[in-house]
Formats: structure tokens, C-alpha cells, sequence
């Protein structure tokens, strides 16, 4: 049969066009024009009995695609939907804009003279139910993604109804209220996928409470599904709703299920619950009821959870050993090229902090341990990375630098080369990961139209409170609309992507919200750096990867980015300028890699480990005390795995959010530099490269001049002199 799927490299949709394919049928696949996930695509249909014709066309675009497909077409199955991450459920105007598209995509269906459209709903539409549901409960949606799928299916039935009425049409409206499917394929970030990595990793999973019902349907029961109704002989329901979702006495707790992966994974990892807010729709529970669609099809789930989950870690283990990899433990793959890391590490580091900004209250410090942690090189691009799973807040910037005058100054002298090498005065400016707006207010000083986005509720409100144009939001799929004000002319993102365990989701997302001629300036901290001086204490779980030059614009070319300008600002940081271009119909061949000599990372750590004891013994044979002055990632790593945790006193940091907690694995204390004036140290050591003369300078002009001041400056301690005489600072 010839048919049309939109939404068609989607998790749901790429199975359900794979199966289609399977099946011998003629597939339209209607993708957004530039999708990375093309290639992808087109490889499903190598082999398979039927064909595949890829149209690229915008939601936008779907009531004209009688112009790239001809009539009579039987069936629509219209999957493509924006927004359907957390974050962009929220979103009213994203949500209406989907509804209107949809619409659009019934008119193009009665074009090509269609007899059945599929819909694929949600069980948000319901709203929060502590009952078994089906089809006839009333229906209560909170979040604007159950509101618009709702609303929508009401109209399509009204005008389905309308156009027979009519003699217009005789299509057949069909919705289906999916509730919870997982698999192969499935997003990195959904629960099951999620689990089942950080578990093989033996993690620690931050979950919710858990303690809701749930259900969960395997993604080739849910295509069964969507080919009984779409091939069902004969008229379907009057309503033509129909809940799809998996055996109802599968409907448990969800702690149950998260439970059932951990054991599946050989009982490795840690699950911490009650740490996660609920989603978008509430704090709901799934008790679906399926009577109807068994009644009407015969069809039912025919794979269990245990089944299912068993089949994703053999997938896994398949691809492990294709590419020559032995050993139990899923593959742990390239952030960048998706290419097999290999099994041993280039260096691994034991007793380091969890994390840089989840710093322990006096309530949580005796829960906390320093882990273990892999750094690995991807044999194929060459990026260098963590083998662990994300910290809990990547898609959150948390930034103590914005406090910095260096930083600001920094920032200024960039946004002018930006400005005037693209052209983009009076332009609109988009910074990807604003945090509170710490540079996004430097931004509005220059002659722009400035915006920012940023995925943590309490820091949009700041930015606003301040007087930003800020959203709440994050780039969690490629197709994530950005804020109100897109297309935009130019980004920034500040170190941000060496957070993300999709960079190139975040990329794909960016470019779609740019102008056709978009510029963007992006800095990461440098690996070249790192080697240089051998940093060991730069290296932190929150960075998952550690870019070069070479790596960063691999990575940029391989999603539709030119590199125009190349930079090393603040000695650590790689800081390049691109310009949208073509998305390439394949990803590009990495270039030979260079060598890596890591072996001095290693050696500088014990090096650095003397250094701090000979330091801390010199102090503690003459009665004096000392402090640090930096809760940066690099303090917390020196403060772990050096003496500096049991013999410096505090961490001083002048981030009010970080002040009274403690630093993870090494739990000292963080205060105020008022709190450290009021009992001073007899010496500070800075430990935060890129700050440290700001440091210094505060120092000079507000402790006693008998204070010490060292720094640890690359690879060695340094005492810094020139202390200046101190002065009433209410007198300047």
C-alpha cells in the first residue's frame, strides 16, 4: 500500500517506517528539510521489500504534499509533532502552532483522497487519573502537550465528520493514546534508556519519587498497534479513540520497574529517589485500559518488560561485539561519531568529586563519596571523554565566573570581534545556556536585540528580574523551538557543549532556530590546555568531553557549522566563530589522529599530591593554618585527591549559592571572604587558573598583610608577592 508517515525519523516513526518497509509497502517519509537523522533513515530501507521516498518538508508545509505524492494514497499516519521533550511540553505557543499543523496535515490527506488518518495522541490528554482509564474518561489535561493533542483530535473528528457530511471526503479519523513505549532507538534521555546506561556503569540514578502507577508498551507492540488499526478492516470506532499501551496487569509502581533494570543490569548502580521534580504533566499515574482496541483488532502486547529490556541490552551487545568488543557490559560509545570507546582508559581517577554544583548541604554531606572515573579517546574522531553517564543538571548553567570582572571584560572583547565579524549589529542574539543572564546583561550594552534560554526555572526568574529576555527551555531534540523570537541571527554558547551527552542534538537544534546565514561563538575548555600543563585537577565529571581544535570542528562540520575564526582565550578555553552552511548528506571522515601522551597527567598528579604535603607539613610545623581560595571544579579535585581535604581549613568563594555547603568528596567547608576576615588563615592558596591576579588583588586589598598568597600555577606552587598596604575601603 502507498502511504505517508511524517514525523518519520522520530523514535516511533523510524520503527514504524522500518516495519512498513519490512512489509513490502510504499512509504512516504515526510522528515524536516535538513535532518541529520536522514542518512539513518535511508540505510532502514537498505534490503527491506518495499520503498522508501524521503520528502523534506516543514509541519508548515503539509497541506501541499499532493505537489510530491501521488494520488489515490490510502493512508497517513501524521507522527510529526515539536516539542515533545519535557521542556517543550510546557510550552503553549510551541503546542498550538502543533495543533495548527496538524490541521494542515488533514487538509493535505483529504488532497490526496485518503481513506484513513492516524493520529498519534498521548495519554497526557487524560490529565492526572488514580484510576484504571479508558477511552470515555473524562478528560483534564494540565500540560499545553495534552491540551493541543486533545484539542486537535477534536477538530480533525469534527471536520472528518464535516467533509462526509459534505461529500468532500470520506476519511476515517483514528487516534491513538499512547502511553509509555520504550526500545531501541529510544531517546538517550527517557527513563528506561537512561537507566539501563548509568546502571551497566554502575551510577548513581537521581530519580523522582517513584511511587506512582505506570505502564510501559515495547515499541514493536506499538507498531503492532498502529498497522492492526491502520490495516483494520472495515469502520473503526465511531470516536475513533483508541488507548495503546502494555498489558494492563503490567500496570505497577514505577519504582518497580526502575527496580526490575537494576537487577537486569546484574544488580550494579545506585538509585537515589526523591531527587527529580515531576514532568510536565504532574505527578501522574498510568492505569490504561485496552479493552477496546483488543475488542476491535485482536491485538495485544506480546512482549513483557523483562523481554523487552533483555532485547535492548542484546542489541547493545550485538553492536559490541560487530565492532570487535568483548565483555558483558554495554558498549560505551563516542559522544560525537557514536563509534565503540575502547575498554581501557587513558587514565583513571579514583576518589573525585560526584559532581562540580551538586555541593553537599551539612544535611547531605554524609551521604556523599568521591567515584571512580574513565578518560577515554574515541579510536575513530579522536575526541577525548568521560565513559560515564551525565551529571543530573547538564541541561542547567551554573556559573560562579559570571561574578568575575575578568570574565566580563573577557566576554566584552568578544562579543565585539563577533559582532563585527558577522555583521550582526541590530541583529537578534540568542545565548543557548544564559543561567541567570551573568552574560547576557554584558551583551545588552552592544547594539543588538538580545535573548537567552535557559532550562532551570529559578535562574529564568532571576534573569528576568533583571530585566532579560530570558525563556525557560533547553535543546532537547533537534526539532526544540528556542524561545519567542526565532529565527535568530546569531548564538552564543559559553562553555556548555562539553556538558551535553548529545552535542550534536544541541547542534541540530541550534541551527534550526538560525537565519539561513546564522553565525554563532561558541568556547569549551581546551584539552591542549589540559596536556600542556598537565592538569590532571581540571578534569571533572560534569565536562563528559575534552575538545581540540581538530575535535570541536569535526564535530561543527559534522552538524552544519563552517568555522570561521579559531582563538585560545584565557589560556584554557578554545573559543571559535561559525557560520551556518549545508548540512552534509553524509557525516564527514574524521582525519588521521594525532598522538596523545597523557602520561603526564598521571605523573603531575602524584607530583602535584608532594607539593601539597610538603606545603601543608611546612605550615603545620610552625602552628600556621591555610585555606583555598577557588570552589571551582579544580579546587574540588585538588581538595579530593590531595592532603588539601583533611589539612586547609576551608574553601573561600565569593558565589553567595555555594557559601555555607561543602565541597563534594573532600567535604570542606565553603565560606564567604567576609566569614574568612573575620578568622583569617595564616596563607591562601588560589586554586582557579584564569582568576587568580583578581584573586590575588582582593586578597592584597582585603586581608592582613601577613597572609600569604600562593597559587598553583600550572604544574607547581607559586608564593605571589607585591602585597600592596591596606586601606579603608569606605575612604577608597
Amino acid at each position: 500500500m502507498r502511504l505517508i508517515v511524517t514525523g518519520a525519523t522520530s523514535f516511533l516513526g523510524s520503527a514504524l517506517v522500518r516495519r512498513l518497509l519490512q512489509e513490502g509497502h510504499e512509504v512516504y517519509a515526510v522528515i524536516r528539510p535538513g535532518s541529520a537523522n536522514r542518512p539513518a533513515l535511508i540505510r532502514a530501507a537498505e534490503g527491506a521489500g518495499g520503498t522508501l521516498h524521503v520528502i523534506e518538508r516543514e509541519l508548515a508545509q503539509l497541506d501541499r504534499l499532493d505537489e510530491a505524492v501521488p494520488a489515490p494514497c490510502p493512508l497517513y499516519v501524521h507522527l510529526g509533532w515539536d516539542g515533545s521533550g519535557s521542556d517543550g511540553r510546557k510550552k503553549e505557543e510551541v503546542q498550538e502552532k502543533n495543533a495548527e499543523y496538524g490541521l494542515l496535515a488533514l487538509e493535505g490527506a483529504r488532497k490526496l483522497g485518503c481513506r484513513r488518518f492516524l493520529f498519534c495522541g498521548s495519554q497526557a490528554e487524560y490529565g492526572p487519573c488514580r484510576e484504571r482509564t479508558a477511552e470515555d474518561h473524562p478528560c483534564h489535561p494540565v500540560s499545553p502537550y495534552g491540551k493541543a493533542k486533545l484539542r486537535f483530535g477534536t477538530e480533525a473528528r469534527r471536520r472528518c465528520r464535516l467533509w462526509k457530511e459534505q461529500g468532500l471526503a470520506d476519511l476515517e479519523y483514528i487516534h491513538l493514546r499512547v502511553f509509555s513505549v520504550y526500545g531501541p532507538g529510544d531517546h538517550p534521555w527517557s527513563l528506561v534508556s537512561s537507566c539501563l546506561r548509568t546502571f551497566a556503569a554502575g551510577g548513581v540514578m537521581e530519580l523522582g519519587a517513584c511511587t506512582q502507577q505506570w505502564n510501559f508498551l515495547y515499541v514493536d507492540d506499538w507498531t503492532e498497534a498502529v498497522l492492526a488499526l491502520a490495516f483494520a478492516e472495515g469502520p473503526l470506532a465511531d470516536d475513533g479513540i483508541y488507548n495503546v499501551a502494555g498489558e494492563e496487569g503490567g500496570t505497577r509502581p514505577l519504582r518497580e520497574y526502575v527496580e526490575e533494570m537494576r537487577r537486569l543490569c546484574g544488580g550494579r548502580g545506585v538509585c537515589v529517589y526523591g531527587k527529580l521534580p515531576p514532568n510536565a504533566e504532574g505527578p501522574a499515574s498510568l492505569m490504561p485500559d485496552t479493552g477496546k482496541i483488543r475488542r476491535d483488532t485482536g491485538w495485544r502486547p506480546r512482549v513483557s518488560f523483562e523481554e523487552g529490556i533483555r532485547m535492548m541490552q542484546n542489541r547493545i551487545q550485538e553492536e559490541r561485539e560487530s565492532a570487535g568488543i568483548t565483555g558483558s557490559q554495554p558498549a560505551r560509545r563516542c559522544l560525537v561519531c557514536g563509534a565503540p570507546l575502547p575498554e581501557q582508559p587513558l587514565l583513571e581517577l579514583s576518589g573525585m568529586p560526584a559532581s562540580a554544583q551538586n555541593i553537599p548541604s551539612a544535611q547531605e554531606v554524609r551521604e556523599d563519596r568521591g567515584i571512580s572515573l574513565r578518560l577515554c579517546r574515541c579510536g575513530r574522531c579522536g575526541l577525548v571523554q568521560f565513559d560515564c553517564p551525565p551529571v543530573d543538571y547538564y541541561r542547567d548553567v551554573i556559573r560562579s565566573g559570571g561574578y568575575s570582572t575578568t570574565m566580563a571584560r573577557l566576554r566584552r572583547e568578544q562579543y565585539r570581534r563577533f559582532l563585527q565579524t558577522c555583521g550582526l549589529e541590530g541583529k537578534k542574539i540568542l545565548e543557548v545556556g544564559c543561567g541567570q543572564g551573568e552574560f547576557l546583561k554584558v551583551l545588552t550594552e552592544f547594539p543588538v536585540q538580545a535573548y537567552g534560554v535557559e532550562h532551570r526555572k529559578d535562574l529564568v526568574q532571576k534573569a528576568a528580574e533583571a530585566g532579560l529576555s530570558v525563556w525557560e527551555g533547553f535543546t532537547e531534540t533537534p526539532d526544540t523551538v528556542l524561545g519567542n523570537e526565532g529565527p535568530y541571527d546569531g548564538f552564543l554558547s559559553f562553555n556548555f557543549l562539553e556538558h551535553q551527552p548529545e552535542p550534536g542534538v544541541m547542534l541540530d537544534c541550534i541551527r534550526r532556530n538560525l537565519t539561513e546565514d546564522g553565525a554563532g561563538l561558541i568556547t569549551v575548555p581546551s584539552l591542549e590546555y589540559i596536556l600542556k600543563y598537565d592538569g590532571y585537577y581540571e578534569l571533572i565529571r560534569d565536562h563528559l568531553a575534552y575538545y581540540t581544535f581538530d575535535t570541536l570542528r569535526y564535530l561543527l562540520e559534522r552538524h552544519g557549522f563552517q568555522v570561521l575564526e579559531e582563538e585560545m582565550v584565557n589560556r584554557d578555553t578554545l573559543s571559535v566563530i561559525v557560520k551556518k552552511g549545508p548540512l552534509p548528506a553524509e557525516p564527514p571522515e574524521p582525519g588521521p589522529l594525532p598522538p596523545l601522551n597523557t602520561a603526564g597527567l598521571q605523573a603531575s598528579l602524584a607530583d602535584i599530591r608532594g607539593q601539597m604535603e610538603r606545603l601543608a607539613g611546612e605550615l603545620a610545623r610552625t602552628g600556621q593554618t591555610f585555606a583555598v581560595w577557588g570552589a571551582g571544579h579544580q579546587g574540588f579535585t585538588l581538595a579530593a585527591t590531595t592532603c588539601l581535604g583533611q589539612a586547609a581549613r576551608y574553601i573561600i568563594d565569593s558565589a553567595p549559592f555555594k557559601q555555607g555547603r561543602y565541597a563534594p568528596a573532600s567535604h570542606l567547608p565553603i565560606v564567604s571572604p567576609e566569614q574568612a576576615l573575620a578568622d583569617p588563615p595564616d596563607a591562601i592558596l588560589i586554586a582557579a587558573p584564569g582568576y587568580t591576579e583578581e584573586i590575588a588583588d582582593e586578597i592584597r586589598r582585603r586581608f592582613p598583610a601577613s597572609v600569604r598568597i600562593l597559587a598553583l600555577r600550572s604544574d607547581h606552587l607559586e608564593e605571589l608577592a607585591g602585597k600592596r598596604p591596606q586601606f579603608d575601603e569606605t575612604k577608597g
